[in-house]
C-alpha cells in the first residue's frame, strides 16, 4: 500500500478498488491496516488519492497524473510479490492500472525489456553524510 502522500483520519480522500473494476469513490480516510487503506466506514481499499486536485477522477476508473517521468529511476513490486525491484520508467497503463518499465535505458533512448508491475515509488539514492 504505498503512496507519496501522508494520510491523516478525516483527510477527504479518493478509493478504489482496483480488483473490483469500480471507479473512484469519495470518503474519509480513518487509517492503514493490513496493507490497505480503510475509511472512516470501515471499508478498506488498495487505492488512495487526496480528493483536492482529483475531483474530476470521481466515479470514473482514470488514473492519476502519473508522478514519474520517462527515464526516472523507480522501485517496483506486485501485489503478489512484495519485492522491490530497480526500473527505469516508461509510462503509467491506466487500463490495465500498472505502470510500465524497462529494465535498461540505453544512451541512443533505446529501452530493453518492458513489464508492467501493480506499484511504483520513486527511488531517492540514500546520502552520505561525513
Amino acid at each position: 500500500m504505498p503512496s507519496k502522500h501522508s494520510f491523516k483520519p478525516f483527510d477527504r480522500v479518493l478509493v478504489m478498488d482496483v480488483s473490483a473494476g469500480d471507479g473512484w469513490r469519495a470518503s474519509f480516510f480513518s487509517h492503514c491496516r493490513h496493507g490497505h487503506y480503510v475509511t472512516i466506514n470501515g471499508w478498506e481499499f488498495d487505492r488512495m488519492i487526496p480528493y483536492e486536485g482529483n475531483e474530476h477522477l470521481l466515479g470514473t476508473t482514470d488514473s492519476p497524473e502519473p508522478e514519474f517521468k520517462k527515464g526516472d529511476t523507480v522501485l517496483v513490486w506486485d501485489d503478489g510479490d512484495s519485492t522491490k525491484k530497480f526500473k527505469v520508467y516508461s509510462h503509467y497503463d491506466g487500463e490495465l492500472h500498472k505502470h510500465v518499465v524497462f529494465n535498461v535505458l540505453l544512451r541512443d533512448g533505446t529501452t530493453t525489456e518492458a513489464g508492467a508491475w501493480d506499484h511504483a515509488e520513486k527511488f531517492v539514492p540514500a546520502t552520505v553524510e561525513s
